[in-house]
């Protein structure tokens, strides 16, 4: 472990300080990773879960008693139960845009974190190549001062080049994976949800306020 991470120690050093942001990068992939995980499988267990109680109450709300369908809510164990509620005790809109509202903004929620992930997979090749860039004006720097009687330093420039360019492109395939696979993910749960909102809209025309 130790020598672990005295390699990640020394890589950061000889990378130069842009080796930080890309390592900012890779540990904000690696959390959003995890929290979608956790939030998504979660979600999933709570659908199966709670499938049998979100039957019930959508018999219940069949018979346009809004009353006993919030009881019948207090059974539900189906994330479905939490939009259903939200647009039963909505003030201000209609049943069904206060349904559309809470379902636009349960999907939302679900689509947190992509958005990061999405800007680190180009933000990360990017900080790569402006690793490179420095990398090289520091050997050409050093080339212009001291010629070629050290290539020591002028080899240190050119590893700094290559060490950030490959961290970059490491770190934005390592953010791609979990985002195209979380963009799925999304999808499928978002249909979910839409099957659930129109099985409350075809359920009947409108309940009882």
């Amino acid at each position: 472990m130790d020598e672990t991470f005295d390699f990640l120690f020394s890589l950061m050093q000889r990378g130069g300080p842009v080796m930080w942001p890309i390592a900012i990068c890779s540990i904000v992939t690696v959390v959003i990773f995890l929290r979608k995980v956790l939030q998504w499988s979660v979600l999933m267990l709570h659908i199966i879960a709670g499938a049998s109680t979100w039957s019930a109450v959508l018999k219940v709300y069949a018979k346009q008693n809004t009353e006993d369908t919030l009881t019948a809510l207090k059974r539900c164990h189906s994330p479905y139960g939490e939009l259903l509620k939200a647009a039963l005790t909505h003030p201000d809109l209609p049943f069904h845009e206060a349904l559309a509202d809470a379902a636009q903004r349960y999907v939302r929620k679900l689509a947190s974190g992509l958005g990061v992930l999405d800007t680190i997979v180009t933000l990360a090749p990017m900080l790569g190549i402006l690793g490179t860039v420095t990398g090289i004006i520091a050997s050409f720097n050093l080339m212009g001062t001291a010629g070629t009687e050290d290539p020591t330093g002028i080899a240190a420039g050119i590893a700094e080049a290559l060490i950030t360019t490959a961290a970059g492109l490491i770190v934005s395939i390592a953010a791609l994976i979990p985002l195209n696979a979380g963009r799925t993910w999304h999808k499928a749960l978002v249909c979910r949800i839409e099957a659930a909102m129109t099985a409350v809209e075809t359920a009947t025309s409108s309940p009882e306020a």
